[in-house]
């Protein structure tokens, strides 16, 4: 029994920080940055690298952190040895089998370092291309890639070499996105989208990104679906806080509801199994927050229910104000004694405030609903 009431106790915790898929984590523990970078080894994620400069002096970082998703915990790591003494941004990561795989950046790196997590130790493997700083890469069926103008990079981690590949039908520069399925791999340029075929060494022009961000974004894939959070649209002060998924199979973007962290660009993300995770970044100001996403929660309102929804003051003279615990999206329609709609309102915060101005006193009904669902209805009486 006790075992039972610590599981549903867990189970109301998480819905009650849940926003349309997301559920608030531990912050980022080496603090906050931007430029930074992150992959996962099996069941683990890490983060590190990055800097930051809003006082006009760049600090760099080197840090490497792993966050175990089963405790919802960081603990650091041995640091980075690539870039400069003091570390490096803007890199090239890939995660590939048991290792992590680190190049380029800011600092124009061109040795290629592994870290094995069960050693906790970073190696210089090797060299790699010439990488723009801030290249994204992916990796599919064990070999790494990424994309230098239209000249396309494949890396093999049995033998520690780069081998190019047939031409890409487009020319990469910085701040691209990269991600990938189990089988193809994806690119985000400024003006399209491809899909890449490794079996085939082919590229696939597919349905252009719809969103605002045109680079910066945090990526990643999850249940064989790519999602676009955040990023900057054409000015660094232009940061967005949009959330794209996009089918593979339908060849179709979907605009979710808006990432309920502050908007920003130049965050770092990664998956481990059906779960991903994102965190840091920039709008002027540097994030430690840290975040979680989950596909499946996003389809399911199961969590929701009534009893969430806070109305007060009630009895009110003047105005009523009506919360929905975890969720910032929805709807309310208030109707009289007589079932006669007097007010439609829509909340985007989380919270909402209906002014009474010329209601007569009375009995009121506030119906509420979430993505088409209604929860239910609260009373309330204007006095």
């Amino acid at each position: 029994m006790k075992k039972l009431t610590l599981f549903i106790a867990i189970v109301f915790c998480l819905a009650d920080n849940a926003e349309a898929g997301w559920i608030k984590r531990a912050d980022m523990a080496g603090g906050a940055r931007h430029r930074g970078t992150a992959c996962s080894i099996g069941n683990k994620g890490y983060m590190g690298l990055g800097h930051y400069n809003g006082t006009g002096v760049n600090i760099v970082l080197k840090d490497w952190w792993e966050y175990d998703p089963a405790t919802n915990a960081w603990s650091q790591k041995a640091d980075y040895i690539g870039g400069t003494s003091a570390g490096n941004y803007g890199v090239l990561t890939l995660g590939i089998g048991e290792y992590a795989y680190i190049t380029g950046g800011a600092f124009t790196d061109q040795n290629l370092y592994r870290y094995d997590p069960k050693a906790n130790v970073w190696t210089t493997v090797g060299a790699a291309p010439d990488f723009f700083s801030n290249t994204e890469g992916f990796a599919v069926n064990g070999k790494g890639y990424a994309v230098k103008g239209n000249v396309v990079h494949e890396f093999d981690p049995t033998i520690n070499t780069w081998s190019i590949k047939n031409q890409a039908p487009f020319g990469s520069s910085v701040w691209m996105g990269a991600m990938a399925t189990d089988e193809k791999g994806y690119v985000r340029t400024s003006g399209g989208f491809y899909e890449y075929k490794p079996t085939t060494d082919q590229w696939v022009l597919r349905a252009s990104f719809p969103g605002i961000a045109t680079s910066a974004s945090m990526n990643f894939t999850q249940r064989d679906k790519i999602y676009v959070v955040a990023g900057y649209g054409g000015g660094l002060s232009n940061v967005t806080r949009e959330v794209w998924e996009y089918n593979p199979f339908l060849n179709s973007w979907t605009m979710l509801e808006d990432f309920p962290g502050t908007s920003r660009r130049f965050g770092a993300a990664f998956s481990v199994g059906d779960r991903s995770y994102c965190g840091n970044g920039t709008n002027g100001t540097n994030f430690a927050d840290f975040w979680e996403f989950d596909s499946e929660l996003y389809l399911s309102t199961d969590y929701l229910s009534i009893e969430k929804v806070n109305l007060y003051p009630n009895p009110a003279t003047n105005y009523v104000n009506i919360d929905l615990e975890g969720y910032n999206h929805f709807d309310v329609t208030l109707t009289d004694a007589m079932a006669q709609t007097v007010r439609r309102i829509e909340s985007n915060s989380g919270t909402l405030r209906i002014d009474r101005e010329n209601l007569p006193s009375g009995q009121y009904f506030a119906n509420i609903d979430v993505k088409g669902h209604h929860l239910g209805t609260k009373k309330l009486i204007f006095q």
